[in-house]
């Protein structure tokens, strides 16, 4: 992003023009002189993109035929205003209004990544998406760390941004404000290139590339973008089970209705025109929600004791390749009687409705 002050940069290359002749008038002058034509008034949202493009003061006051004072009152106004139409949304937290908070949040490194080992990439990924694979994941902490910080610079841009709305658009706030946007956007492009891959491999599990699988994983970036922007660090849930839900909420959208839009062009499938979009539409939607639902009761798991998580994955076919079982096999299992297994079900059960209470989670479909 450039700087916020670029366009104050140049003054001590200005000075000549305050001297007596100098000025606008001495721009014009010269501008005459060597056969350059003023385009005319612009605006200050033009002035201000030329500006960031690399053009001068000097060259904008040429241009537009305006004097110093002019065409920075322009830039100024352009400023204020682009900084008054961006969204205003973050999480909120009483640790931004304690005092040290500046200290105890951006006070500090962020922790140190895990070592990057060997990393699988999918087969028959591109290049260019292969590449998402050699981004280090964020850990549990890490993710704590951006998201707090992100947050809490929404926050303070958001408190700053009042002294606009006041009429005290000065200099200084101007930069402040302009620098907090800039790390927020820094902070908020880093989580999404560390969870792009999550895109990618979602979007492989439910479609081929032959049937939008690039159409699928923009939209997907799209669903992650939000996320990044929705998720409550404050409840300690990791960020990638909160997005995989979003992603797959899409999904369920986009998948049945592309495939509705291309049944127009098919030809000579009967299998496809034998069942109606209606039923391909309930059916994927119910695995995608099966998919959700054992997702987050694993990771309610891991709240559980051994023998609790071998119970419930047991009863409900929560493992890789199993099967619910009755309370009988399940007691034959463990060693136990099946009215053992069913008083130790009902007790998870329950123990396991309080976790979800007290982490907020939302078990899709339920």
């Amino acid at each position: 992003m450039v700087s916020a002050s670029k366009e104050f940069s140049d003054l001590s290359e200005l000075a000549v023009f305050s001297q007596p002749g100098g000025g606008a008038a001495a721009v014009w002058r010269a501008g005459a002189r060597s056969g350059v034509k003023s385009e005319g008034k612009l605006s200050g949202a033009e002035l201000l993109r030329r500006l960031e493009s690399g053009e001068t003061v000097e060259s904008l006051m040429l241009t537009s035929g305006m004097g110093r004072a002019a065409v920075q009152d322009l830039l100024v106004r352009a400023r204020v205003d682009r900084l008054m139409q961006v969204e205003c949304e973050y999480i909120d937290s009483d640790e931004f209004r304690v005092a040290s908070a500046e200290t105890l949040i951006c006070g500090k490194e962020a922790p140190e990544s895990v070592p990057l080992g060997r990393v699988r990439i999918p087969d028959g990924i591109p290049a260019y998406l292969a590449e998402l694979y050699r981004v280090p994941l964020l850990t549990r902490e890490q993710e704590q760390y951006f998201f707090r910080r992100m947050n809490f610079r929404k926050y303070q841009f958001c408190e700053l941004r009042g002294q606009l709305q006041s009429g005290r658009a000065r200099r200084r706030v101007l930069e402040r404000l302009e620098s907090l946007l800039g790390e927020v956007n820094e902070l908020k492009n880093h989580l999404i290139r560390s969870n792009l891959r999550l895109v990618v491999s979602i979007a492989k599990k439910f479609v081929k590339q032959s049937e939008g699988f690039y159409e699928l994983v923009s939209d997907g970036n799209i669903s992650l973008i939000r996320a990044v922007e929705k998720f409550d660090y404050q409840r300690g849930n990791k960020f990638s089970t909160y997005a995989s839900w979003a992603i797959l909420k899409n999904f369920t959208r986009t998948i049945p209705a592309e495939a509705q839009r291309l049944d127009r062009f098919r030809t000579g499938n009967d299998d496809v025109f034998s069942q109606s979009v209606e039923n391909r539409r309930s059916f994927i939607s119910d695995e995608q929600v099966n998919s959700l639902q054992k997702g987050v009761i694993r990771e309610l798991l891991s709240e559980l004791d051994g023998r609790e998580q071998k119970v419930i994955a047991f009863r409900y076919g929560l493992g890789e390749g199993l099967e619910p079982e009755t309370l009988e096999q399940v007691g034959w299992r463990l060693g136990v009687t099946k009215e053992r297994v069913r008083q130790i079900e009902v007790r998870t059960l329950e123990k396991l409705r309080r976790i979800a209470e007290r982490r907020a989670f939302e078990i899709p479909g339920i």
